[in-house]
């Protein structure tokens, strides 16, 4: 056998450990390219990723349609009006609609009166009242508690207040001969209106035109003896004949639609911010 230098060796030594090293080297690249290669095609390949996704939207929206019944639920509970006092669950009175167009294009709380005083048993028309019996007079002369600013016959005209409807009834049941007996219970609360239906008195309130949130107060002048003269834009007057506690309604004579019904809680907002007027004719006892 041919002797070997150690200069020969040393190179076969380094040879064989390169090679060594390169079968390492190569080994763990395989490792490595073979986990990346199963990581891809399990991302690419699975539906288990898509799956989770799509429950998880599912979930969300399924929540979400939850929340918003729970949601709606709140909201109809926190909407319906309750009472101190048990109520009976409905009630209502047959009333006679007057329409105050066309004649009186502003002419709803002398309309509405002309209703209370025919439930009351008095033959008597809107005209009539408006011309003979309404308090009226000329802006800045007055405020609309004093009287009717204006003319119920023309559109321009403002309006007035329960203190000018109750002078206004008087004054017809002093002409008549009448022993009825006229109350503003301005400052009543719905519940205390809701009872005089319930007794068969229909109820001359103020809320807003068409129910409308579109409600303004504003200053028109002072008088001369040193009173405001503020008046609540979209202004109404109508004459409350019903309720329904379980479908939480009000029925209306309405004096520019006619029988109506109007929401509970929408009526007794307006009502509220129309400052709680109303007006009865109570018979002689």
């Amino acid at each position: 056998m041919a002797k070997v230098s150690n200069r020969a060796l040393g190179k076969r030594w380094r040879g064989a450990l390169y090679l060594l090293l390169l079968l390492i080297f190569g080994v763990i690249a395989l490792t490595k390219c073979g986990g990346c290669d199963r990581d891809v095609t399990e991302t690419e390949g699975s539906v288990t990723p898509a799956t989770t996704s799509a429950a998880a939207e599912s979930a969300a929206a399924e929540t979400t349609e939850i929340a918003e019944t729970s949601a709606a639920g709140t909201e109809s509970e926190t909407d319906a009006i309750t009472f101190s006092v048990e109520l009976p669950l409905e009630a209502s009175i047959d009333v006679e609609p007057i329409l105050q167009l066309p004649e009186l294009p502003t002419g709803c709380e002398i309309t509405t009166l002309t209703m209370a005083l025919n439930f009351a048993g008095y033959a008597v028309d809107k005209l009539t009242m408006a011309d003979e019996y309404l308090v009226c007079t000329d802006p800045y002369t007055a405020t609309f508690g004093e009287a009717f600013i204006g003319s119920p016959y023309d559109e321009t005209a403002w309006g007035c207040y329960a203190p000018v409807i109750v002078k206004t009834a008087e004054a017809f049941l002093e002409a008549n001969g009448g022993t009825e007996t006229v109350l503003n219970l301005t400052g009543s609360t719905l519940e205390m209106l809701l009872w005089e239906v319930t007794n068969g008195t229909p109820v001359i309130t103020w809320a807003s035109i068409d129910m409308t949130d579109d409600i303004e107060e504003k200053y028109y002048w002072t008088t001369e003896d040193g009173k405001d003269a503020v008046f609540l834009v979209g202004e109404h007057c109508l004459l409350l004949c019903g309720y329904d506690l379980k479908e939480q309604t009000v029925l209306t004579c309405d004096p520019l639609v006619g029988l109506v019904e109007y929401d509970l809680a929408i009526f007794q907002d307006r009502f509220e911010r129309m400052y709680s007027q109303a007006v009865v004719i109570h018979a002689a006892s």
